[in-house]
């Protein structure tokens, strides 16, 4: 059950979508330059808010005693509203701009359980204690990465719209990919973040197999090779 944000909350969520049309980081001056310090490509590193539904629908995934570690948080506003639900949430985001802007507005209506942090999240050192991370990045181009550093750090769920773009999905860590070769017919998930579907269309309707080593991946290392 999503429980019902708090009224400071809430009015620190208002005070950030007031200000969210002027909150453009990628149009900042030198922001290239940082961009390509972070290794952030085409429009990883940029900012733009999603929409009530989106973060409902990762907010009904968390329960209470969950530790939550949110990848790229942008300007906060769903790490107010998982700081709500959650035990303790981690929040991450590596540019300087969009941060001090966000935590300026927040000011001291900041939640105890709520750990920001500046930091690229490609460098920094996964919690051990987290059991869920979420990634709200349609334009993720290091998914592989996360997802090896987060089953490494012990993490149990990611809640991301990386892969489908369209949709939130809720990825089961703990339970080991198949192999894409076992796949004959039906929807394909990627642990490198391809998606796609095998076959003529007979099984359009059911729910994507969790694989690795498609198509995508093998492409990626005859490059590297």
């Amino acid at each position: 059950m999503v429980r019902a944000v708090s009224r400071p909350l809430r009015d620190a969520i208002r005070r950030l979508e007031e200000r969210s049309g002027g909150d453009r980081p990628q149009f900042a001056e030198d922001f290239a330059r940082f961009a390509e310090r972070h290794d952030l490509r085409g429009w990883e590193g940029w900012f733009s808010p999603y929409d009530d539904q989106i973060y409902e629908a990762v907010v009904s995934q968390i329960r209470s005693r969950d530790l939550v570690f949110e990848i790229g948080a942008g300007d906060l506003r769903l790490a107010l509203r998982l700081a709500e639900q959650a035990q303790h949430v981690y929040a991450i985001e590596v540019n300087p701009l969009i941060l001090a802007q966000a935590l300026s507005r927040v000011g001291l209506d900041l939640p105890r359980n709520l750990h920001v942090i500046c930091a690229n999240a490609l460098d920094f050192p996964f919690p051990s204690s987290i059991s869920v991370a979420v990634l709200l990045m349609r334009h993720c181009h290091h998914f592989p990465d996360y997802v090896d550093r987060l089953e490494a750090a012990g993490c149990r769920r990611l809640i991301t719209n990386a892969r489908w773009r369209t949709h939130v999905e809720a990825i089961d860590l703990t339970m080991p990919p198949i192999d894409f070769d076992a796949v004959d017919e039906g929807w394909y998930a990627c642990r490198c973040g391809a998606t796609g579907y095998v076959g003529v269309g007979d099984r359009a309707r059911e729910r994507p197999a969790e694989v690795a080593y498609c198509p995508t991946c093998r492409v990626q290392r005859s490059s590297v090779v």
